[in-house]
């Protein structure tokens, strides 16, 4: 009998969402993998070399260097050079492309775990009804059932990642409005975790709290460990929702 009550108060101490917990740490692991691998292949093989026919008689050619359809020349047109795309520029995208896939996965369990307790215990008003959508309904019902985590330091992260996730969707990762007003809760993201996150461009003088020196781009860039700190955030969230929630059984 204490054997099975040991396992049942067990069960329920485990977050109800252990599993994408687990499924999105395996993601951010291949992901950081394939991000590795894909960087020391380029170091091996290094670029293509090909000589285009100018002129025969006069013995001119050019000699094109590229790397899986990109080329040199028209890297630097675009004032970056062709190293550092792949070794900085793609791995940037492939972790932002990480983040919102795993916001969006969050997203969809967080509205899940909202309408399960709803239906079981909380009662009341159908989490549906509630206004917003994704993570801004969320909290809205988190904060009618369970009052006392608003303005929670969870409760705040989540409100930056929802808006770093939506400056990557509609703004290319900026970390600026159209009025270049800084997004406040995307700079105070980069501000806690400028060694996980941080703005693109040259390197200034001036230095965050961790000692980690500013930059003077606008776009926020993704370094290795920043996909398990954005995991981490929402395990946090659900850690203190379902420790509200348990308090109600």
């Amino acid at each position: 009998m204490n054997e099975m009550f040991n396992m049942l108060t067990n069960n329920l101490r485990q977050s109800p969402l252990r599993f994408i917990d687990s499924l999105m740490r395996s993601f951010s692991t291949q992901t950081e993998n394939v991000i590795a691998s894909e960087i020391e292949k380029f170091k091996v093989l290094g670029l293509d070399t090909e000589q285009i026919e100018i002129s025969e008689e006069d013995g001119i050619y050019e000699t094109i260097e590229s790397y899986l359809g990109l080329d040199r020349q028209d890297a630097l047109l675009n004032d970056v050079f062709i190293e550092d795309i792949f070794t900085e520029k793609l791995p940037n995208l492939n972790r932002r492309s990480a983040f919102q896939t795993i916001y969006s996965t969050y997203e969809v369990e967080f509205q899940k775990l909202c309408r399960n307790y709803q239906k079981a215990k909380l009662g009341g008003k159908k989490f549906d009804n509630f206004n917003g959508t994704g993570f801004v309904k969320v909290s809205n019902f988190i904060e009618c059932h369970f009052p006392q985590l608003s303005g929670s330091p969870e409760q705040e992260l989540i409100d930056n990642l929802r808006k770093l996730r939506n400056q990557c969707i509609h703004y290319d990762a900026k970390a600026y409005k159209h009025n270049k007003k800084p997004v406040v809760e995307v700079h105070a993201l980069i501000t806690e975790n400028s060694k996980l996150i941080h703005l693109d461009g040259a390197i200034l003088t001036d230095v965050y709290p961790d000692g980690s020196n500013k930059r003077a781009g606008e776009c926020v860039v993704f370094e290795k460990g920043s996909l398990d700190f954005f995991i981490e955030v929402f395990e946090k969230y659900a850690e203190i929702i379902v420790s509200e929630y348990q308090k109600r059984i």
